[in-house]
């Protein structure tokens, strides 16, 4: 219920009915908060000590547990920039699950992820020829569903390392945190679009150096990110339970990040 709802609010911004960013994130607080309340499911532990801690309190569990899907739906948003970027993404994320079920690793039993991955496989088609937008509806439809999911993943299989459930999100994640940081920072209000996001600037680059036709280019410029956070999803399932070595992997994933989109942007400035 509460994943059609946001769909369905979301939706209605899609087509001008919902004007304000401000109005558009208290419906999600209220129908994140519906969803955590209702179903149970929220972040009970990180492994940080302080936070553990405060976890143990319900009220902060229940605020926490929101800010985080907050972070993520969000995230999934602007990762949705380009073709192919958010569905490549779950896709992904769903396959690294279907490996642990493999390994005889407790999954959720939220969604039957086996039924999932061939409608985000044939969205994914329709989306990569152009064909298909999940515009802000479908983004924070799938954010939503698969920080539930994980979250109760996490819930149900205490082997499973809290930082690989950040793993398999720190590109959504980075992505809405980088991005209220650089706004910030240039006093610019946080929930004000731009184009400055990393999947942006690498799109800009790739036309200005193949200066081809932008829909092949903006396609592939999914699909590189999209590679590549395979590559990092491939190496990090590897560890799963190992805490230290996930840490390790998204330290090296927001370092790099980091460095291309400082790289980028001053490429970027300087050419205008």
């Amino acid at each position: 219920f509460f994943i059609f709802l946001i769909f369905f609010i979301v939706f209605l911004s899609d087509i001008n009915k919902i004007n304000s960013p401000r109005l558009r994130l208290i419906l999600q607080i209220l129908i994140i908060f519906g969803a955590v309340y209702f179903s149970s499911i929220m972040i009970f532990s990180t492994k940080i000590f302080f936070l553990d801690f405060l976890l143990e309190n319900n009220i902060f569990q229940i605020i926490f547990t929101i800010f985080c899907i907050l972070i993520i739906i969000n995230g999934c948003n602007f990762v949705d920039g380009v073709n192919t970027s958010l569905l490549g993404y779950c896709i992904t994320i769903s396959l690294a699950l279907c490996y642990l079920d493999l390994r005889d690793v407790e999954i959720s039993q939220l969604i039957n992820f086996y039924n999932l991955i061939p409608i985000l496989l044939a969205l994914f088609i329709l989306n990569f020829f152009n064909k298909l937008y999940l515009g802000d509806s479908g983004s924070y439809l799938l954010g939503l569903l698969f920080s539930l999911f994980l979250i109760d993943t996490h819930q149900v299989n205490n082997n499973i390392s809290p930082f690989f459930i950040i793993c398999l999100l720190w590109y959504p994640a980075f992505e809405n945190l980088f991005s209220i940081l650089r706004k910030v920072q240039f006093s610019r209000s946080p929930v004000k679009p731009d184009t400055n996001h990393l999947h942006q600037l690498i799109f800009f680059h790739l036309k200005l150096f193949f200066r081809s036709n932008n829909f092949y280019l903006n396609t592939f410029t999914g699909v590189l990110i999209n590679a590549y956070n395979l590559l990092s999803i491939l190496f990090a399932i590897q560890f799963y339970n190992n805490t230290q070595a996930q840490i390790l992997i998204i330290i090296f994933n927001i370092t790099l990040y980091t460095f291309i989109y400082i790289k980028l942007l001053a490429k970027k400035i300087k050419k205008f």
